[in-house]
Formats: C-alpha cells, sequence, structure tokens
C-alpha cells in the first residue's frame, strides 16, 4: 500500500472514530438516564448508526460513512480495547470471598451453562424449521445452546464498577462463575467451530481446559508474584507517582505475551488479559496507577468500537414478518429463563440467601460483549442466518438492558454495602 493510500485510509478510520466516540458518548450519557448501563447505550448507538436506522433513511450514501475497507482496522481498535478493559477487569475484582464459597461460584457457573444450553437445544428445533432450514442441524443445535449459556465478563464487569459493587461478595462471585463460564462456553464454541468445519475431535477441546488451568497456575505463582515484584522496586526508585516508562515496557509484553498464550491455547486472547489481570488484583497502588492513566481513554475511546460494529452488522428490518417477531421472543425468552432460574437454584442450595441468589442470577444473565463475539462467530459460520443473527443481536441487548433493573430491584436489603453506588464516574478509587 502506497503512503497516500495509507493517508487517505488513516483519514476514513479517524472519521468514522470520531463519529463512533460522539455517538457513543451521547447514546450512552441517555442510556445511563435512563438507568441502562454504558453498554447498552453503546449498543444501540451502533444499531443507529447501521443498516437498521441510518441505513434505512439513507440507503444509496450510507455505506460511504462506513465503507467495507475500513471494517478490518475498527475491528482491530475494538479487539485492542477490549483486551485492555478485560484486563482491567481482572485486576479490579476481589476473589477472597472465593475461597470460602467455591460451592456457589462451581454450582453457578456450571447449571448457568447447562441449563439454557438445555433451553436452546429443545428450542433450536423450531427455529431451525422456520429460520435455517439450509443450516446443519446438528451444528445449529450445538451452536444456539452454547450462544445461550455465554455470560458476558466485561459488560458484567462493566456494570458492577458502575455501580459500586466490584469488591462485593455478589460481585465477586458473579465475576468468578462468569469467568468460568466463558471458558466452558470457549470451548463449547470451539467444538461447534470444528463441527461446522468438518474436523471435530475430543482432544482438543481436553487439551484446552488442561492448558488454561495451567496457565492460571502459572501466572498466580510465577508471573504475577514477578510483576508485583518490579512494581515495588520500581515505585521506589520513582516516588513521583505512575507506571516508570521501564516497568510500563515490561508490563505490556507480558500482558501481550498472556493474550498471545490464551490465543495459542484455543481460547479468545482477552482471557490471557483478564487471567493476567486476576493474579495483580491484591496490588492496589499497581491497579490505581493503571485506572489513573489509561482506564478512562480505553472506555471512552476503544472499547465503544466494538459495540458499534455490532452493530453496524445488524438489521433489525430483517424481522420483516409475525413469524420472526415471535422467533425472536422465544430466543429471548429461552434465553432469558435459562440463565435466572439456572443461576437461581445453585445460589440458594449452596447457601445464599434468596435475594443474594437473585442478584448473582440477574448478573450471570447479562450476555453483552461474549455474547456478541459468538453470535458473530456464528455468522461468519454462517450457522446463523442474518434474520437469527439480528434475533440474537436483541436478545443480548435485551438481557443487558435488563440486568441493571433487575439488580437494584433484587440486591439484599440487610446489606448496605452492597447496595448500588451511582457513580458520576465509574473509574473513581476507593479508599484503600
Amino acid at each position: 500500500m502506497n503512503p497516500l493510500a495509507v493517508e487517505n485510509h488513516l483519514k476514513l478510520v479517524l472519521f468514522e472514530w470520531m463519529i463512533i466516540i460522539a455517538m457513543a458518548w451521547l447514546c450512552g450519557r441517555l442510556a445511563k438516564k435512563a438507568g441502562q448501563p454504558l453498554a447498552v447505550g453503546e449498543i444501540v448507538g451502533g444499531l443507529v448508526l447501521g443498516p437498521s436506522a441510518l441505513g434505512l433513511i439513507w440507503p444509496h450514501d450510507w455505506p460511504l460513512l462506513f465503507p467495507s475497507e475500513t471494517q478490518q482496522s475498527l475491528q482491530l481498535l475494538g479487539r485492542i480495547g477490549i483486551i485492555l478493559f478485560l484486563f482491567q477487569v481482572g485486576m479490579e475484582f476481589d476473589f477472597a470471598h472465593v475461597r470460602t464459597r467455591s460451592k456457589t461460584v462451581i454450582g453457578v457457573s456450571l447449571m448457568g451453562i447447562l441449563v439454557p444450553f438445555i433451553g436452546g437445544y429443545f428450542a433450536s428445533p423450531w427455529l431451525h424449521r422456520n429460520f435455517a432450514p439450509q443450516v446443519d442441524f446438528l451444528s445449529f443445535q450445538l451452536f444456539v445452546g452454547v450462544a445461550l449459556s455465554i455470560t458476558a465478563l466485561p459488560v458484567m464487569g462493566r456494570i458492577l464498577l458502575e455501580m459500586g459493587l466490584e469488591r462485593s461478595i455478589i460481585g465477586s462471585l458473579a465475576i468468578s462463575a462468569a469467568a468460568v463460564d466463558d471458558v466452558l462456553g470457549w470451548c463449547g464454541l470451539a467444538i461447534v467451530t470444528a463441527l461446522a468445519t468438518s474436523g471435530f475431535a475430543w482432544l482438543p477441546v481436553v487439551r484446552e481446559l488442561v492448558g488454561v488451568a495451567v496457565f492460571f497456575l502459572v501466572l498466580n505463582k510465577g508471573v504475577g508474584p514477578l510483576i508485583k515484584w518490579y512494581w515495588r522496586k520500581s515505585i521506589a526508585r520513582s516516588p513521583e507517582g505512575g507506571m516508570p516508562p521501564p516497568f510500563l515496557a515490561v508490563f505490556l509484553l507480558v500482558l501481550f505475551a498472556c493474550c498471545l498464550v490464551a490465543n495459542g491455547l484455543g481460547v479468545f486472547s482477552i482471557f490471557g488479559a483478564f487471567l493476567f489481570g486476576v493474579s495483580l488484583h491484591d496490588q492496589r497502588d499497581l491497579v490505581k496507577a493503571w485506572r489513573d492513566q489509561f482506564a478512562n481513554f480505553v472506555l471512552v475511546a476503544l472499547v465503544p468500537i466494538f459495540f458499534t460494529n455490532t452493530g453496524l452488522r445488524t438489521d433489525i428490518g430483517s424481522l420483516s414478518t409475525g413469524m420472526a417477531w415471535v422467533g425472536c421472543a422465544v430466543v429471548v425468552l429461552v434465553g432469558t429463563l435459562g440463565k435466572l432460574l439456572g443461576c437461581y437454584f445453585p445460589g440458594r442450595w449452596t447457601g445464599q440467601s434468596h435475594r443474594e441468589s437473585l442478584s448473582i442470577a440477574a448478573l450471570m444473565n447479562t450476555r453483552g460483549l461474549m455474547g456478541l463475539i459468538a453470535i458473530n462467530v456464528g455468522y461468519d459460520l454462517k450457522v446463523l442466518p442474518k434474520e437469527l443473527f439480528t434475533m440474537f443481536v436483541v436478545m443480548n441487548l435485551a438481557t443487558t438492558a435488563m440486568t441493571r433493573p433487575l439488580l437494584v430491584r433484587w440486591l439484599p436489603r440487610e446489606a448496605p454495602e452492597e447496595r448500588p453506588v451511582y457513580r458520576k464516574n465509574p473509574q473513581q478509587d476507593k479508599a484503600p
């Protein structure tokens, strides 16, 4: 690519980035005023910019605003933002509660996968018959089950941060169960992908699970302690605060290496960033330094790009018949009930109160980012036709939108420290 072509491409990307930031900021604030997480507004902003709204009003010239040649660049920026954000999510949470409540985490995560998967498994014959008869049935059936089972770890983290619940017992249990759900969900997604592309074996899946477990142990017992030691040594030499440049260079190298290892293990790169963040979560001054220097840029400039890109691929107008809207309602209902029931009862069975179990179930019902990644994979594999892709986007948006209202209603009344704190700035630091 010659320099002039690079400059023209950069001009288009910067222009689109400006539009995305402005739309995400506007729709995110409107969503917040309506009691919704910023992610809901950002997804809606993408729908407004996409074929569902702007493309409908401006059908002939709309592609000029978001030409296909810039899509890969925007997706890359969005993925980098998600890597940095998910690393921050891992650092922000206190997992001390999990040691004494591991039964709850295991029960909620396993049943939170199994129950919605079963619901999707039994709903998929009707969905397949009416909306995807040309797709291989087994691949479709397995994919629907997996897509309904996944929980959105990054969006859940963002909701908890915005509500001031990141160090509560409920927040720690839910985020831990969601992390287990995501690993199992990606393994399920890998199976469906292998099946859809014609070669499916159990051995690669077992290798993924064992590899992730070993990777997590290495991070917590080796890499994490070394980084914390280097951090303490670095700040002793640079008492002015912030991250010293030599430490930041090493820090980013390790972060990106963790992403590459996760990718090599067969799970998404962003999960490597999350695991690295978890290994550093008890180094509070390091968490604060990261937040002060990078958090706002990541949240304002990078994370919204992924949500907007999904909106650009979604066409609500494709649901043009009554049957299509019935199908959409079925997807939303099965997905919602599967998560709420599947996560509520294990919470109760393992000793959590009624309201704690309801709150954990509401958080686990959040699909957001991870669900959107999964259905985008299904769309690319042609397992989900465009009409069904739109239904699943609506389901992701609906389940994410209902999380905060349900939390406000269900949070334990007897535990004031677990009531939501509506922060003007979700990144504001708590007193150490």
